[in-house]
């Protein structure tokens, strides 16, 4: 027998941003058609998660230590016990609340436990509403390494609301939007201009200037997204930044967040391609108005395990190593990332 069977991933998100979109939440879930829902949540937004949990009738509620270290097959296996013990179906709804590990997680559970429930993403930062609730990929750290087991599949329904990041801490709040110049800079020459002049107002947490930024991020991804969902080709131009980023991230071990490693991540693959001076000065200008690091951590420089950890990514193929950089703001193209470029930029 030799026959060929094409299946078409058929799936519909549907994305609500914007202030108080949180009471909205009993009425989205009983439009998703879900006949139950756990909410599970970072600590630090337990209050917004009673709020929620009451609203909508929740089956239980289940709180987690935030932060990378949740992001681990252990806290898959407690979690599908604890779903199992509340008396989880295929039709109960997992509604994650919190920051991008937590999206992350309860993402790849949903995709997994009974091979598929409802999802329903609640970013509650800017890093997570601007980029690591979108698009669909979910995974958790194995063996020293981000991401590495991992799915892609979109969540049935996305809710952000923009009074849940009035209360985060100055630097929490601004990485989110590094993710935003990232996509800008490989993406859309417009949308980075526009980040140059609403960068003074997104610093000092301006309500237009930030709603009209993440309005910018979800657009530049989702459009991305529809196009190559399995990142085949173009949604590869999203990882701008994060090849160099995530190896300094695993080496940082939770001294440098993610969007703070991006920044430095994007800067320094410029550097190794040899991306002409003007860009790479926006480029370090913009993300310096929003408070990002721009240098390369000294502890770091000429570190030999950089070389090693790039080596391990994702995107590697036939022992190369390829970045996306912008040869303009605007226009991405791909180069190879070589030992000797990683060293001369990270030094």
């Amino acid at each position: 027998m030799d026959q060929r069977f094409d299946f078409v991933r058929r799936s519909t998100t549907r994305i609500v941003v914007g202030a108080g979109v949180e009471a909205r939440l009993p009425e989205l879930l009983r439009e998703l058609g879900s006949d139950s829902a756990i909410v599970i949540h970072d600590h630090a937004v337990a209050p917004i998660a009673t709020r929620i949990a009451s609203a909508i009738g929740a089956r239980a509620v289940l709180p987690l230590a935030g932060g990378e270290a949740v992001k681990s097959l252990a806290h898959v296996g407690d979690l599908a016990s604890a779903l199992r013990t509340a008396g989880a179906t295929r039709r109960t709804a997992l509604l994650a609340l919190g920051g991008g590990t937590i999206t992350d997680l309860v993402g790849f559970v949903a995709a997994t436990f009974l091979r598929g429930v409802p999802f329903v993403s609640c970013p509650t930062t800017t890093l997570a509403l601007c980029d690591a609730a979108l698009g669909g990929k979910n995974g958790v750290d194995h063996g020293g390494l981000k991401n590495e087991l991992g799915t892609i599949r979109q969540p049935d329904l996305l809710v952000g609301d923009v009074d849940w990041l009035r209360t985060l801490p100055e630097p929490v709040f601004r990485e989110g939007f590094v993710e935003v110049v990232k996509k800008a800079a490989v993406l859309d020459a417009q949308h980075f201009a526009r980040l140059e002049q609403l960068a003074p107002a997104i610093a000092r947490r301006d309500t237009a200037a930030t709603d009209e930024a993440i309005g910018m991020a979800i657009a530049m991804k989702m459009a991305v997204v529809l196009a190559d969902e399995l990142e085949g080709d173009r949604r590869r131009w999203l990882n701008f930044g994060h090849t160099i980023g995530h190896a300094l991230e695993t080496l940082a071990d939770g001294a440098l967040r993610h969007g703070e490693c991006v920044a430095i991540g994007m800067l320094a693959e410029c550097r190794a391609a040899g991306i002409a001076a003007p860009v790479t000065q926006r480029l370090e200008a913009l993300l310096r108005v929003l408070g990002a690091p721009t240098a390369f951590p000294r502890a770091f420089a000429g570190d030999d395990r950089l070389w090693s950890l790039v080596r391990l990514d994702k995107k590697v193929r036939d022992g190369r190593v390829p970045i996306v950089v912008p040869t303009t703001l605007g226009a991405g193209t791909e180069v190879p990332l070589t030992h000797t470029a990683l060293q001369q930029a990270c030094a």
